[in-house]
């Protein structure tokens, strides 16, 4: 959503007049060109089966390099750059000064209102920026361990495990083994003892 929100603030209206239209479109495909020559990245385009080809890999390709997503979309390089530190800090596994972190949001939602004041802020961002330290006081684990991150990585294993370890004959009994299988892939134990693959992890950010 905070992909979205940046990609195309700086040319989308609250409310386009029908005269603007084509203006807009323009503009917009003129910033989508410029993601697929220089980035790579096509961004916001129909893609069957999903919404748009917007999704987490896209937006980590944007926040890698502040300065040529401003240089393309024209929004502030600061303002991408406040974003980026953001969102690392909130899907990290460390435990984040919720003071520093608050104090952070504050002024980067002062600057977005300065430069952007004419474009509405999402509410997903305003929560972001505006409520995130009281979600972050709320929960004893860092925020980061709280994602969705866990369960979308295990869909893949719900699709192996469901065409290849289930009998099919019944809905129940599908569901039954499947669940079986889940809970024997989780187990405390076998989970202490399987193989870990080594990843090189990529350091923080300095401002993070």
């Amino acid at each position: 959503m905070v992909f979205d929100f940046l990609c195309f603030t700086q040319f989308i209206l609250y409310k386009v007049a029908k005269k603007d239209k084509l203006a807009v479109n323009a503009r917009k495909k003129q910033i989508q060109d410029r993601f697929k020559k220089e980035m790579g990245l096509i961004v916001d385009v129909p893609k069957q089966g999903f919404e748009t080809s917007n999704d987490g890999n896209t937006a980590r390709r944007f926040f890698s390099n502040p300065r040529l997503a401003a240089a393309i979309t024209g929004i502030d390089e600061d303002i991408i750059g406040r974003f980026r530190t953001i969102l690392i800090s909130i899907n990290s596994d460390y435990t984040i000064n919720a003071e520093k972190f608050r104090a952070y949001c504050l002024a980067t939602a002062d600057k977005y209102i300065l430069l952007y004041s004419w474009y509405y802020m999402p509410t997903s961002v305003h929560k972001i920026l505006i409520h995130g330290t009281s979600v972050i006081n709320h929960f004893l684990l860092p925020i980061g361990e709280l994602s969705e991150t866990a369960q979308e990585s295990k869909m893949k294993d719900i699709r192996k495990y469901r065409e290849h370890y289930t009998r099919k004959y019944n809905r129940e009994k599908t569901n039954e083994d499947l669940l079986h299988r889940l809970i024997l892939s989780s187990d405390p134990y076998l989970s202490a003892i399987r193989y870990l693959i080594q990843y090189n992890a990529a350091a923080l950010y300095i401002t993070i």
